[in-house]
């Protein structure tokens, strides 16, 4: 019997051990010092948004492919660590059926109904938060949304800087989640596991750097021009690094592996651009707390077409 000793294929010719289930529940470990500062902080309101975003996210994968005759493939962790990042993005106070429902909409509409993981076009993630964003704005506001858990007032970064009070704002308490926000507000151990996925390689570093790049910049430009008309205060650039979202959206909603382009070039515009656009969005813009969201979207939308950008083959004009 005759043998093949030679068998040729396209490349990748050695795979990494890389997968979706180690890429997810590292991503998972990644966050859970920002999770558990945000449970400390908020205490069983944010336990509890955490803990029904991740399972409704389960169910709803689960629910989606019975239905479309698929496997059920909850076990790779991509639908928890969706539910986890929507979570981090919520603030503690949010109802409970309004995370059900986002956490649906993130799996059912942003992923599912592409044909499952690798083939939406958008992040899962930001898709969900946004679509009740919009529809339930008031549910949806931090200062709000705890104004309904005891022992919590004042005003988010973002709402204190509009309204002039910079005094009232400390740099070590918007690094460490220490102020009226979504759950996930610890930025700087967000920043830590973020850098710890970069070492890894299991995300995009030049999106990230990109990403954050776009932010400092934007801060540069009209970072100053958040604070009321009038205001001879000075805004400190790594107060707006840090407050809000921005370092989840630099290394865990910017970088999306499905959603992100996957040339060099196109990477390093694709996390300047959203970056920029989403400071432009703080500044400008009526949904001032979504700057990160949205400008990460938009961008996204022109992934296909950044991807284009690569250099030109050898022997061709």
């Amino acid at each position: 019997m005759k043998e093949n000793r030679l068998t040729v294929s396209v490349a990748p010719f050695w795979h990494s051990g890389a997968g979706i289930a180690r890429n997810s529940y590292l991503g998972m470990a990644a966050l859970l010092p920002a999770a558990a500062v945000g449970v400390m902080h908020y205490r069983v309101g944010a336990l509890a948004v955490l803990g029904l975003c991740i399972a409704s996210s389960m169910t709803a994968e689960a629910l989606m492919q019975k239905i479309m005759g698929r496997p059920v493939t909850i076990g790779d962790g991509s639908a928890a660590l969706t539910g986890m990042l929507l979570a981090l993005l919520l603030p503690a106070g949010t109802p409970w059926w309004l995370v059900v429902v986002g956490s649906f909409c993130a799996i059912i509409v942003g992923k599912q109904i592409y044909g499952g993981i690798g083939s939406h076009p958008l992040n899962a993630t930001l898709v969900g938060w946004v679509m009740i964003r919009i529809s339930w704005g008031v549910h949806m506001d931090a200062d709000a949304a705890l104004a309904n858990l005891p022992g919590f007032s004042g005003l988010s970064t973002l709402a204190a800087l509009r309204g002039g009070y910079v005094d009232a704002v400390s740099l070590k308490d918007v690094m460490l989640g220490g102020v009226i926000g979504p759950i996930g507000s610890a930025g700087l151990l967000v920043l830590i596991g973020g850098l710890v996925l970069c070492a890894l390689r299991l995300i995009k570093w030049e999106v990230s750097i990109g990403f954050l790049g776009g932010v400092l910049l934007g801060c540069v430009l009209f970072g100053s021009r958040i604070l009321p008309p009038g205001s001879d205060a000075s805004v400190n650039p790594l107060v707006m690094l840090f407050a809000g979202n921005v370092m989840l959206g630099a290394f865990f909603l910017a970088p999306d592996s499905t959603s992100s382009p996957s040339q060099p070039i196109a990477m390093w515009i694709y996390g300047f651009g959203a970056g920029l656009l989403a400071m432009a969005i703080r500044v400008y813009g009526h949904y001032y707390d979504a700057g990160v969201v949205f400008g990460i979207l938009l961008v996204s939308l022109a992934g296909p077409l950044l991807d284009k950008i690569r250099p030109t083959a050898r022997g061709r004009e």
